[in-house]
């Protein structure tokens, strides 16, 4: 096939997607260089539409469906081929043209999947190694996307601040489906007819382990290229969640947590120009 012949990727879509589904690493491309911006902006959209699968679905067979499509489409898309999905084949590029790894997609993929089916990790070491491909492949792919490599113990520890948030932020749906976010030992029994167990403590836990790690993670970034802090702009927005989880009104199994857009991009264009997230 030629390459006039190529239908075009419907970017606008792409963009639409990003907003929709990943909004802080969406304002987080707005402030990289120009060359990466348009596929940091297709890396928000690909891992927000595998991000709210989980969100969308109550069996989980049906949503391990949809991330197998994402997979086998990956896997079986021609070098010059369209798939239709404006997401993937923006990402499918982005992967080309970059060089990005098709196994660590695999395995965040496979990470996903494994999620829906609602199984508590063994232990915290468990919980971090799901954290360090759930939340650090993207930061990983930013990086690279960005001409930079971040070594595993920053991508661990920026995987732990952001999965920290995130669990937090995802606990009311997770309850709502059955699944199971915490080990066993850390977490009150969400399977009763009782009513919704406290589950302030754990949100306590978990807003620690973060702060711990957001301070790591800015000591490794002491004396780095500007890049790196670009790479890592949606830990910008960590604090914002932590505090708005930490609120003595917000119900953690109830409630579900909104930042403004306005303070999101506020945020994230503070670090930008400060150069310290």
């Amino acid at each position: 096939m030629s390459d006039s012949s190529i239908p075009p990727i419907d970017f606008e879509a792409v963009r639409a997607s990003a907003r929709a589904n990943a909004l802080g690493r969406f304002y987080a491309a707005l402030f990289a260089p120009a060359e990466a911006r348009d596929d940091l902006i297709a890396l928000a959209a690909f891992t927000g539409e595998i991000e709210r699968i989980s969100r969308q679905v109550h069996e989980a067979a049906l949503g391990e469906i949809r991330v197998a499509w994402w997979r086998d489409a990956f896997l079986s898309r021609g070098e010059s081929g369209r798939s239709g999905n404006p997401v993937l084949d923006a990402f499918a590029e982005v992967i080309r043209r970059r060089d990005l790894p098709l196994g660590f997609i695999e395995d965040y993929l496979e990470a996903h999947a494994r999620a829906l089916y609602g199984e508590p990790p063994a232990n915290d070491n468990d919980l971090f190694a799901s954290m360090r491909i759930i939340d650090g492949t993207p930061l990983r792919f930013a990086a690279r996307i960005l001409g930079a490599e971040l070594d595993d113990e920053i991508v661990d520890l920026a995987a732990r601040a952001v999965g920290s948030a995130r669990i937090g932020l995802e606990l009311p749906y997770a309850l709502m489906h059955g699944r199971a976010l915490l080990p066993t030992a850390r977490a009150p029994n969400p399977y009763t007819d009782e009513p919704l167990a406290d589950w302030r403590p754990q949100i306590g836990w978990l807003v620690a382990e973060g702060r711990r790690a957001m301070v790591d993670v800015r000591r490794h970034l002491t004396g780095k290229p500007r890049i790196f802090t670009t790479a890592l702009l949606p830990l910008a927005l960590v604090e914002p969640h932590f505090r708005a989880l930490e609120h003595t009104r917000h119900e953690p199994a109830r409630d579900i947590v909104e930042i403004a857009p306005i303070a999101q991009l506020w945020r994230i264009a503070r670090a930008h120009w400060s150069g310290r997230i």
